[in-house]
């Protein structure tokens, strides 16, 4: 998936959680770019000119940083840092791995090698994210988006 998809699962996620206010909002957003440092070409990988290129390498491609393991230790983090962030953040990380399940295989479990996907019988996963951005559209299209306006003025 690219960087924009996981944004919009990520906010629209974290409003249907009640996720509303801007510095929160931010948060989500970040944590839901965050695993795909491990690739050079996506959105925060273009501005961190090193890190992805030797996570690409070693470990690879959606192990490390899409694992459950890194999750829940940058979590502990950011709770023991800033506890109202860290429902945000967990909503962004988790809504990157709930969303890469569907368009591949992810190892959660790192460092054990088992890898994780949600079978879509030949569907390219390039279908599927074609789809979420256009239900996502629709979404927008038919007046969802007042939902998420009125949650903010509330």
């Amino acid at each position: 998936m690219n960087g924009v998809s996981h944004i919009i699962g990520g906010v629209t996620a974290a409003a249907v959680l009640g996720i509303h206010s801007p510095a929160p909002l931010a948060i989500v957003v970040v944590a839901s770019l965050l695993p795909d440092i491990d690739r050079s070409n996506s959105l925060l990988g273009r501005f961190i000119p090193l890190l992805p290129s030797l996570l690409e390498k070693v470990p690879g491609k959606r192990t490390v940083t899409h694992s459950l393991l890194l999750g829940a230790g940058l979590w502990f983090i950011i709770q023991a840092m800033s506890p109202g962030w860290a429902l945000a953040f967990a909503v962004g990380y988790g809504s990157h791995l709930l969303l890469d399940l569907f368009t591949g295989y992810v190892a959660l479990l790192w460092p054990l090698p088992i890898k994780f996907g949600v079978p879509l019988f030949g569907i390219p996963p390039f279908a599927i994210e074609v789809a979420a951005i256009a239900c996502w559209g629709a979404w927008v299209a038919t007046g969802g988006y007042l939902l998420f306006l009125n949650m903010l003025h509330a």
